[in-house]
């Protein structure tokens, strides 16, 4: 770009930088004043809560919509996340799939039981920086637990085939799965 083009912008963090003005603008979050600089940098513009990151920011806004997609069955209690109604959900059915090693009690959350093996039994988990847990699959119908998909969606498929996650799920994986699943014998009306 010709030099008459590019101007000089002084970030929050003191460095410059040189940005084209006649096809690029800065991001929003700079010239806000909201950039990252450290803990908490990301306020939310209805409640004033602050984030570290901007995802956690973007989470959080959904608590503030009047719209909740994810409705209760048991309550009709609304939920902006797929999430928080699972957690929710738990209260009514009972279903605690992660058990403490070391004395067999019962969690519905995997931080509920982090928390429980750290605060009673003195277990410290020693996570790497973005290191993902081994995944739990479970039936929010019966309880079921298993570490394997494929386990899983067997098992919803078998018991629970009205599950609407288990049509999501064969959607996702195309016609020729859905018919192999829902049919196995082979029979494909």
């Amino acid at each position: 770009l010709p030099p008459s083009c590019r101007v000089v912008i002084t970030l929050p963090l003191g460095r410059d930088q040189v940005l084209p003005t006649c096809s690029i603008s800065p991001p929003r979050s700079l010239l806000q004043g909201k950039g990252p600089q450290g803990p908490g940098d990301f306020p939310c513009p209805v409640c004033s809560k602050a984030f570290p990151l901007q995802r956690m920011l973007t989470r959080h806004l959904k608590c503030h919509s009047s719209v909740k997609k994810h409705v209760c069955r048991y309550c009709g209690k609304g939920f902006n996340d797929t999430f928080d109604l699972k957690r929710h959900t738990r209260t009514h059915t009972g279903i605690r799939p992660y058990r403490c090693h070391v004395c067999a009690k019962a969690f519905t959350q995997r931080c509920s039981l982090e928390s429980h093996l750290r605060k009673i039994h003195g277990v410290q988990q020693n996570y790497a920086y973005r290191e993902r847990r081994a995944k739990l699959f479970v039936c929010e119908e019966c309880g079921f637990t298993c570490a394997a998909g494929d386990e899983y969606y067997g098992h919803v498929r078998r018991l629970h085939p009205g599950n609407a996650l288990l049509h999501k799920y064969l959607r996702k994986q195309g016609a020729a799965s859905l018919r192999f699943l829902l049919y196995p014998g082979g029979y494909y009306a």
